[in-house]
């Protein structure tokens, strides 16, 4: 539903120095609808960062392949590319707007791969020939993905009331700050940011003992019969992170579906015996697919997990843990001594 005087942000990914005049139509249509932010050229250093820490804080992202693929990072990605997997790894609501090539010769094999690994995983791709389209596509596929993937934040115009009372505050806290010859104490306290880590503010820490409850299915035998049960089960952070730390270098959302699998079947059969005392072989876990998808979503934004890719192949997907991460064990002292159980959001 669209909500009167409501403007979202809508993260817009696309490719540098591309499809320029299709991205002003973008910008014409949300103009008193959304306030947008762009992927910037692979070519500035901090350019995943910026990217990545936009898609965090929108509501809504959109993707507009065109003619290019974008320069490749050392990542053997283009900003494109990450940005949309940082998008879906963030469960990001994504409108795709690609243009329609006739001759898939001219285009490269990079966009290629990319264009039909996305296609392929969409539920709905809307196609356009030339910025002329653009506008009659959005009012079909911007209103029908707000309707679909509501969310409670945006914008909202603030009264002509309460900015006047606001004024009188802000002006009155402004001439508090500067009425001695001090510094402002916020730009004495002002930290320095000296890497990636530490600049990015959307980060949100996890303590390891901490628990956080899941629900699993499984099949479980008892006296000849096979029954499917579902239930739930207290995972702590640290046991997660122990998981991860046994897979491989790098790994795909399936083998991290995977290694939690395995980490819930070692629990399982007791678990399930608890209700069902005659069961006495347990198979088939699985975490559910909500859960798993909140599980790395929070992986991520905690910089435990981070994407990364190689080879030449561009559809690979795949993850790392981090050198934070790994650090994480090697500090015996817990930050925090707590074992209350949160809920898994």
């Amino acid at each position: 539903m669209i909500v009167p005087n409501r403007r979202y942000h809508i993260h817009v990914i696309c490719a540098d120095n591309d499809q320029l005049l299709v991205l002003d139509s973008v910008a014409m249509f949300f103009q008193g609808r959304a306030f947008l932010t762009y992927d910037v050229s692979s070519k500035l250093p901090k350019a995943s960062l910026y990217g990545r820490q936009c898609i965090d804080a929108c509501d809504y992202a959109l993707m507009i392949i065109g003619d290019s693929y974008g320069t490749a990072q050392n990542t053997g990605v283009s900003q494109m590319h990450l940005s949309y997997l940082n998008a879906k790894a963030k469960l990001k609501p994504l409108l795709i707007l690609v243009k329609s090539h006739h001759n898939e010769v001219n285009i490269s094999r990079q966009l290629q791969e990319f264009t039909n690994m996305v296609t392929q995983k969409a539920e709905k791709i809307y196609y356009y020939e030339t910025e002329n389209d653009i506008e009659q596509l959005l009012i079909q596929a911007y209103y029908k993905m707000v309707a679909n993937h509501e969310v409670g934040d945006g914008w909202v115009r603030v009264s002509d009331e309460l900015m006047k009372a606001n004024k009188s505050v802000v002006t009155d806290e402004i001439a508090s700050a500067f009425s001695t010859n001090k510094e402002p104490k916020q730009a004495q306290s002002r930290p320095v940011i000296i890497n990636h880590l530490a600049a990015d503010s959307v980060s949100k820490p996890i303590i390891l003992t901490d628990t956080f409850e899941i629900q699993y299915k499984a099949q479980a035998y008892e006296g000849g019969n096979l029954s499917d049960v579902t239930r739930p089960m207290i995972l702590s952070w640290q046991e997660v992170l122990v998981t991860l730390m046994k897979i491989p270098a790098t790994f795909s959302s399936y083998g991290l579906q995977s290694a939690i699998n395995r980490l819930i079947a070692i629990r399982a059969e007791t678990d399930i015996k608890k209700d069902m005392p005659n069961v006495h072989a347990v198979a088939r876990c699985q975490i559910s697919q909500d859960d798993l998808n909140q599980l790395q979503r929070q992986l991520v934004a905690a910089n435990w997990i981070q994407l990364t890719t190689y080879g030449t192949r561009v559809t690979q997907e795949l993850w790392k843990l981090t050198f934070y991460a790994k650090s994480l064990l090697a500090d015996k002292k817990p930050k925090i001594d707590s074992h209350s159980s949160l809920p898994l959001s």
